[in-house]
């Protein structure tokens, strides 16, 4: 059978005419043959298509023409190229005999055997408006799938950026998904910020780059008309230009050409969006640039740019818009985060100044041991060997290590400051008195010796007197330097230094000296509880005292407890807590055995020891040099007191030198 159809001489109305480019292929007695052509043209163009195995090699849209004997022998391969479409392709059959045990499926059109070309011609229009609504609801269905990726996509931007707190890698993560939903060759982000005269002003704060990889510096631009970036500041317009080098006359911008003469580059095409927060602020400008064809693509001459750089669109625009508006609510979570982290940060220093101000002995104590311990955290997250090979600290955790650092002995505004303050055994005010009491006594012992000497001139006359008198006058004086021998005692013995044996034995003696005096009556020249405050074995403070001061860490610990961390932070009060625990136990205030004491910890009580003997502005003790302070911890590490492991990375780190020059 012949298929013929003179088109020139057609008289049909336009309703029955057919004008579409596509491919009609003839499955007609036993032969497979198409025509590619403008329907409403002559000059068919054949070719054979038996070898054809792909659909994808004819032009669309395609239309089978299939009789009985085409659909015996091409039947398979015209059903494989149907289903393959999706049953996108219609089929038109000839009603002209048996077709076989397997019929055809999906007819649009029954022609019947003898047709003439009105009917062909008819059946070809509504199979190519079949086919034509058929792809444009694929098309659509497309888009509705496109869209629903977009927003997939944008949703995951959006938890990415809401999840950085770093302003750097915040903006390049914001260039980099912008730059790849549009495919965008380069970008830059512009955010509104104020110069020194307090005028808001656009600052360029980062660029990315596919083609060109260009080092930039920060600087700033006026918000006005005479620039994109300002321009869409200004207006809040988002801004699509398909040639920068040619900008439509009702902007009073252009772009300055020195850069891409510079670098051998051709700025195209370019969308510029507005960021706007919560409060529909503009924050800043995204501003991409030369849309291409595909991500690979290289602009490496400005030949290529000007043949492949294709406009943005308006999809490109929509989704940089919804990006901006999450850029800009991402940004302002960043001031915030950034405000809140600065007014904490304000608070531990405040909380650092009171301690200190409470405890001026101990000034930059807090710091040093925060440093010492943070320094000691960075070395063990970098061992690859020993027990300790696995451990690792965030970011996030070696801030916890310093925060627990410097608020540590913040419970130590609740110990009484004359305990707090104690340098010496007895306090100021009973030394003092203890002074007072001691001329009272001289002057006890001076009037006793003249009433005597009275007394025996007066019953034994000038002479028998004066041969007496040098006797009375060496007594005299061995009393007042017994006197004073005690005094030296009681000051020597007030020192926060070992008691020895001696000493004690003759505070012993001092404590049962009874003063008798007519006017005073007895008294002791030492008080039990001064005796007691002498008598402390090492250091200056009393075994209640000591409990006192122990506390701090408890209220330290209570203190910072009630503080509602983040959850990043939430070890601070447990860190500080057991910085004066022991790994045998012997610590306070808890007790805690070394399986009970976590890393951060011991590395903080090694910190807080070391410069407890090493820092200069105790008045108590002399600082200790580094390598006697080292011995000490050693020893310690030997008593099963310290994390062994630890102080080798603390020592051999040369940790302890990081807060020398402090």
């Amino acid at each position: 059978m012949t298929v013929q159809a003179d088109f020139n001489e057609r008289q049909d109305t336009t309703e029955q005419t057919v004008s579409c480019y596509g491919t009609i292929c003839f499955a007609v007695k036993n032969r497979l043959t198409q025509v590619a052509a403008k329907l409403d043209e002559t000059g068919f163009h054949l070719r054979d298509l038996a070898d054809t195995e792909a659909r994808g090699t004819l032009p669309e849209p395609v239309i089978f023409l299939v009789d009985s004997d085409g659909w015996k022998r091409f039947g398979r391969q015209v059903r494989e190229f149907i289903v393959a479409s999706h049953y996108h392709i219609p089929l038109l059959l000839i009603d002209d005999g048996d077709y076989g045990p397997e019929e055809p499926y999906e007819v649009n059109t029954l022609l019947s055997a003898e047709f003439s070309e009105k009917q062909l011609l008819i059946a070809l229009r509504e199979a190519y408006r079949n086919s034509t609504l058929r792809r444009e609801i694929e098309r659509l269905r497309s888009l509705l799938g496109s869209g629903q990726q977009d927003l997939q996509k944008l949703i995951e931007i959006g938890i990415s950026l809401s999840s950085e707190h770093d302003i750097d890698r915040l903006l390049i993560k914001i260039l980099t998904e912008a730059c790849n939903v549009t495919i965008a060759d380069a970008g830059s982000i512009y955010i509104i910020d104020r110069n020194e005269d307090g005028q808001q002003v656009l600052r360029f704060r980062n660029t990315l780059g596919h083609s060109l990889k260009i080092d930039f510096k920060e600087f700033t631009i006026p918000i006005g008309p005479d620039s994109i970036a300002g321009y869409v500041a200004l207006t809040g317009e988002s801004l699509i230009l398909d040639d920068c080098y040619h900008v439509p006359k009702q902007y009073a911008f252009s772009i300055n050409r020195s850069f891409d003469e510079n670098n051998n580059y051709r700025t195209k095409s370019m969308l510029a969006v507005a960021m706007r927060n919560q409060k529909d602020e503009i924050t800043g400008v995204i501003q991409l640039i030369n849309r291409k064809p595909s991500p690979e693509l290289i602009l490496s001459s400005p030949g290529i740019a000007e043949n492949e750089v294709i406009p943005f669109d308006e999809r490109s625009r929509d989704l940089i818009g919804a990006l901006a508006s999450q850029a800009a609510v991402a940004l302002e979570n960043y001031k915030l985060y950034r405000d809140i982290e600065n007014l904490f940060e304000g608070f531990v220093q405040a909380s650092v100044f009171a301690i200190e101000s409470r405890d001026p002995t101990t000034c930059g104590h807090s710091e040093r041991v925060a440093t010492l311990t943070m320094e000691t955290a960075k070395l063990v997250d970098r061992l690859s060997s020993g027990p300790y090979k696995d451990v690792r600290f965030s970011q996030n955790q070696l801030k916890e290590i310093r925060y627990a650092g410097l608020l540590h002995d913040f419970g130590k505004v609740g110990v009484r400051e004359n305990v707090l303050l104690k340098a010496k055994k007895l306090y100021p005010e009973h030394l003092l008195l203890i002074k007072q009491r001691f001329d009272v006594v001289r002057q006890i012992i001076l009037k006793e010796a003249n009433r005597i000497k009275v007394e025996k001139l007066l019953a034994e006359g000038r002479r028998e007197y004066l041969d007496k008198f040098e006797n009375a006058d060496r007594e005299l004086e061995q009393r007042l330097a017994t006197l004073d021998e005690y005094l030296q005692l009681v000051v020597t013995a007030n020192e926060p230094s070992v008691l020895v044996e001696e000493s004690s034995k003759r505070l012993e003696e001092l404590a049962q000296v009874i003063i008798e005096d007519a006017d005073l009556g007895k008294f002791q020249l030492l008080e039990e509880d001064e005796y007691k405050l002498l008598t402390i074995p090492r250091g200056s403070l009393s075994a209640e005292e000591r409990r006192e001061i122990e506390s701090h860490v408890t209220h330290s610990f209570n203190f910072l407890n009630k503080i509602p961390w983040t959850s990043d932070l939430n070890n601070i009060p447990q860190i500080a807590y057991g910085h004066h625990e022991k790994l045998d136990g012997t610590g306070y205030p808890l007790r805690l055995a070394s399986k009970k004491i976590a890393i951060q910890t011991r590395m903080m009580t090694i910190s807080d020891i070391y410069d407890a003997l090493a820092a200069q502005d105790r008045p108590y003790k002399p600082a200790l040099p580094p390598e006697r302070a080292l011995d000490i911890l050693n020893w310690e590490v030997k008593e099963g007191k310290l994390d062994g492991e630890l102080l080798k990375v603390f020592v051999e780190g040369k940790v302890y030198e990081t807060t020398r020059s402090e």
